[in-house]
């Protein structure tokens, strides 16, 4: 089916009314696997439910029917992330939609038609280049890529008690971390993707359990027109309170010379042919996991693994490219069952040697359309040389929810001085009422040296051009109704 834009100027207003009804197929399935449009709250909440052992109940009828109604309001610039690629610049409007879900003995399959309206005005910013373009504070001006009326959250998945496998385009998060992840997350719209791999956690020899999964892209276009693809294998081994995990993502194709499709990129992993014109990444996290008192530990490492550092020896240069995240949660804090904080520093600042020899970054292949999808990243909102702190706090309780966070980010880190500067505070509040869940999410951003247009002399005198500062207020309403059953 085809997607229809219309615009209609009048001044410096569009007006975007896409009417256009969209069928999609929803499954919600393993965590930190397969995801709806799960918020940060979302999975908070639904680790608090691990911690204090509240599972919800399955149900047994084979159909479900969920109505969804969102209202956003935005001051200024595009200010929301990890939301299955929700585009809200500047304006107001509303994403409407009713999943039908089935499920029928190991085959689930499910519906969710979609209809957004929303009106956009015009914005005059410095215009950012490369790797900085596919930010999420940066306007989409291509309508195809903004992609409103999609089919999001579309497939179909098969499980028995040792395997599961599907195709589809459900966003998919790497990691312990519940802000970033240095390989994929749910800050883009979903790309399609077959998937192979264990159901849930197997024992492997003593206490040690393991998980497998290997998923690899249908094509996807790049700035070119040529074709690539995301091969991405996944091992978690889990240990009492620790689990280890690992995660290779080569991103293969994209050059008009080789001949490239999707029977070779699910054989790359494993025959890494044409290797060295490929990105790939390698993965570690480490995490321990004490349920009795509620504290949630983490760190998850990375590199790129095709880098050949200005042809000197790989082994002198270990740290060069890595990039970290480093995460606390702490339920039950302060002996009070509903009270949590936490923490999230993710880093991808480009390497120590940067001004000695040709240095990678994180997200830089243009042929891979700088690791995004749609204009918005796949992986690390924060983007190309980048760190990102998140601090944050909540009361967690079985109808009420409220977590509020500080961020501070910045993006450029060696490619600007001065580099920009984002703080940021935000409130996510939910209350459910029987088959009901009303959220909001309130956002209030401040940007300094946005476009990298200051340097060194604003710095020193205090002064910013024209465009440096930024400020937007963002409001996003939320209602969730269980219909049937």
């Amino acid at each position: 089916m085809d997607t229809h834009f219309y615009s209609n100027k009048k001044g410096d207003l569009i007006n975007i009314k896409n009417k256009t009804l969209i069928i999609c197929l929803l499954f919600t399935c393993v965590k930190a696997q397969l995801l709806k449009d799960d918020s940060f709250l979302k999975r908070i909440i639904d680790e608090k439910n691990t911690i204090h052992q509240l599972i919800p109940n399955n149900n047994s009828f084979p159909i479900r029917i969920i109505y969804y109604q969102n209202f956003i309001m935005n001051s200024n610039l595009p200010n929301l992330e990890n939301l299955n690629g929700v585009y809200a610049p500047k304006g107001y409007g509303s994403i409407t939609s009713a999943q039908i879900s089935m499920r029928y003995s190991n085959f689930y399959i499910s519906l969710e038609p979609t209809i957004t309206d929303y009106r956009e005005f015009k914005l005059n910013l410095p215009e950012k280049e490369k790797y900085f373009s596919v930010l999420n504070d940066v306007p989409i001006k291509n309508e195809i890529n903004r992609n409103l009326n999609r089919l999001k959250n579309t497939g179909f998945i098969f499980k028995n008690n040792y395997i599961k496998l599907g195709y589809g385009n459900w966003n998919r998060w790497w990691g312990p971390g519940v802000h970033n992840s240095l390989t994929i997350t749910n800050n883009s719209q979903g790309f399609y993707h077959y998937f192979i791999g264990t159901n849930n956690f197997n024992p492997l020899f003593g206490k040690i359990n393991y998980n497998l999964e290997y998923v690899i892209s249908n094509s996807i276009q790049n700035h070119i027109e040529e074709n690539f693809y995301i091969s991405i294998a996944n091992l978690k081994l889990r240990y009492n309170n620790l689990e280890f995990g690992f995660s290779r993502n080569i991103m293969s194709g994209g050059y008009d010379e080789i001949s490239w499709d999707t029977k070779k990129a699910a054989q790359v992993i494993l025959t890494n042919q044409n290797i060295r014109y490929w990105d790939h990444l390698n993965n570690y996290y480490i995490s321990y996991n004490n349920q009795s008192s509620g504290v949630f530990a983490f760190f998850e490492y990375g590199y790129p693994g095709n880098r050949s550092y200005g042809d000197e020896n790989p082994s002198f240069y270990s740290n060069h490219a890595s990039s970290s995240i480093l995460g606390l949660r702490k339920y039950k804090a302060f002996n009070r069952k509903n009270l949590m904080f936490g923490l999230e520093y993710a880093r991808l600042v480009q390497g120590y040697y940067y001004n000695i020899i040709p240095t990678p970054n994180w997200y830089d292949n243009i042929r891979y359309n700088y690791s995004s999808y749609n204009n918005r990243r796949w992986a690390a909102h924060s983007g190309t040389d980048s760190d990102d702190l998140f601090v944050f706090f909540g009361l967690l309780g079985n109808k009420i929810n409220f977590i509020y966070g500080i961020n501070y980010e910045r993006h450029g880190v060696t490619f600007h001085f001065p580099p920009e500067v984002k703080f940021e505070s935000k409130a996510h509040i939910s209350f459910s009422h029987s088959n009901t869940n009303f959220s909001i999410i309130l956002e209030n951003e401040y940007f300094e040296h946005y476009g990298f247009v200051d340097n060194n002399i604003n710095v020193w005198t205090q002064s910013f051009e024209k465009g440096s500062i930024q400020r937007t207020h963002t409001i996003l309403f939320s209602i969730e109704h269980i219909i049937l059953p």
